[in-house]
């Protein structure tokens, strides 16, 4: 004897068949459901189901072209359930989100690729969806929750890419770093950071075979820098030597590599941590002006910065003093007393005169020259890192005006004294602006409204300043280079922006890298 199927729950709704009729009532019902529950806020004692299905009720009753009282019924039963599956799946996709979130997404078992991978069109809906969310839906906003949802809507994470490096000679990266200490410590040290935490990590492909990306190891702001600031050569003579020193580079991944040509090197990643970009290869626009940059020079107005291929990272803050845990707790566990409404020291006025800060330092300075709680100077001699550190998280405010290109160090230094960053340059963008809330904990003051700033900083009541600093507790790390590098800092949140590129540029129509 068979066993009879079970009915699923449509069929077992109908008498027969499902016509297109049936389709078409279905359709139209379930969109003005979801108009009418948008427009619903009346507090009346029902439950939503309640609503729902009286709604439902007063709505078919007005289908007098309808004489089937027995299928509006039924159909009427269908909405119902479809009502309560859709609520089911919504809080299932909120709880499978987060717990994915808590998982490691670096996974190197190549066996359990495939598994669950979503389908290109899945994956095109997750990447490019900007609709609406319920009250109760997920965004994705790392780390911490965000107060409303605005950019993409329950994005689930993305796998790391693998990434090859390239194993150049020596002389291209490690030969410099081990003989200039300085460039592996101070805020242009990035070149040397990614190629030292690639080589260690899961996300690296020890085959190229295997790898979605490729690292070109070129430590080109050191080599720029012995030329320029050690050797004393000229410009024009130590710009000459970097492009070289590229152009030989590029020819061996060129040439004993066959990846390069597979894309022309869009999928090829090269760090520039300098304001200069990647203008210190100055053949840059022939050989790699489709590959990515990393890069903290975020500058909407560069034309050698492309938002939608590069990626802004943080400058390298080496100091522990600055990046370590302990110490940033230690801020939170007792914090100082705050004897300054503002900071900042550095570079105000320059011989280059006001093309340099648009003239802006000079002009806070005289906009501050009576303000006795506002620590607004050069860098003194007497005044360590330690002191410089103290002064920072002694202050409510810390100022980030633009020097000759809008970022600076002082803007994470900031964050990690607990400082409210105040930034003051139109045309900067941040790092993972797709994830962090900077409105949250950051101030940003147009340049033409700056005679406005002590007002501005003034008015801004107790509350709202622990508020930021509160949410500053919750993201600080990703703006570190923790060692090694831990999930969540600087490191890691690059990979994940690598990863969205990558599969945007696969599953995208539009030519995302060319």
């Amino acid at each position: 004897m068979k066993r009879r199927s079970k009915a699923s729950p449509l069929v077992s709704l109908t008498t027969g068949p499902i016509t297109p009729l049936h389709f078409l009532g279905l359709l139209s019902c379930g969109l003005v459901i979801f108009i009418l529950f948008a427009l619903l806020s009346e507090e009346d004692g029902k439950t939503e189901e309640e609503r729902f299905l009286e709604s439902l009720g007063e709505r078919h009753q007005a289908h007098t072209g309808f004489d089937d009282a027995p299928l509006l019924e039924k159909l009427k039963a269908v909405d119902a359930a479809l009502h309560v599956a859709e609520a089911e799946r919504a809080e299932l996709a909120i709880v499978r989100s987060e717990l994915l979130k808590e998982l490691a997404f670096n996974d190197t078992d190549d066996d359990d690729e495939e598994e669950g991978k979503l389908s290109s069109a899945e994956e095109e809906a997750v990447l490019f969806s900007n609709r609406a969310l319920p009250a109760n839906s997920s965004c994705e906003t790392y780390p911490g929750p965000a107060p409303q949802c605005v950019r993409n809507p329950v994005v689930l994470p993305v796998p790391y890419p693998k990434i090859y490096v390239y194993d150049l000679p020596k002389k291209f990266n490690r030969d410099m770093s081990n003989k200039y200490k300085r460039c592996s410590t101070d805020q242009y040290g990035t070149e040397v950071f990614f190629h030292e935490a690639l080589l260690v990590s899961d996300v690296r492909a020890r085959s190229p075979e295997d790898a979605t990306m490729f690292f070109v190891p070129i430590y080109g702001e050191c080599y720029l820098w012995q030329y320029e600031m050690l050797k004393r050569e000229n410009r024009v003579k130590s710009y000459e030597l970097t492009n070289t020193l590229y152009l030989e580079a590029l020819d061996i991944v060129r040439n004993q590599y066959p990846y390069w040509n597979r894309t022309l090197g869009r999928d090829h990643i090269f760090v520039f941590p300098g304001a200069r970009g990647p203008t210190i290869f100055s053949d840059w626009q022939v050989h790699i002006k489709s590959s990515v940059y990393l890069t903290p020079e975020g500058d909407r107005k560069a034309f050698y910065y492309n938002t939608w291929k590069d990626i802004v990272i943080p400058g390298l803050e080496a100091d522990p003093l600055f990046y370590s845990p302990e110490n940033r707790q230690a801020l939170v566990d007792n914090p100082p007393v705050r004897k300054f409404l503002a900071f900042f020291r550095g570079t105000i006025f320059h011989r280059e005169g006001s093309s340099y800060s648009r003239g802006l330092r000079p002009k806070l300075h005289a906009l501050f020259a009576n303000e006795t709680d506002i620590i607004y100077n050069t860098k003194q001699k007497d005044c360590d890192r330690k002191c410089y550190r103290a002064e920072m998280a002694e202050s409510v405010f810390c100022l980030n005006p633009l020097g000759w290109t809008p970022w600076t160090l002082r803007f994470y230094q900031a964050v990690m004294t607990r400082c409210i960053p105040i930034l003051i340059a139109d045309d900067i963008e941040f790092p993972y602006e797709s994830e962090i809330d900077y409105s949250q904990f950051a101030l940003k003051i147009r340049e033409k409204d700056v005679d406005n700033i002590v007002q501005i900083m003034r008015g801004i009541s107790e509350e709202e300043r622990d508020r930021k600093r509160r949410y500053m507790d919750q993201i600080w790390k990703v703006f570190t280079y923790q060692r090694p590098p831990v999930q969540g800092d600087a490191f890691f949140m690059t990979m994940r922006e690598l990863a969205r590129k990558h599969r945007a540029f696969k599953t995208s129509s539009a030519h995302a890298w060319d």
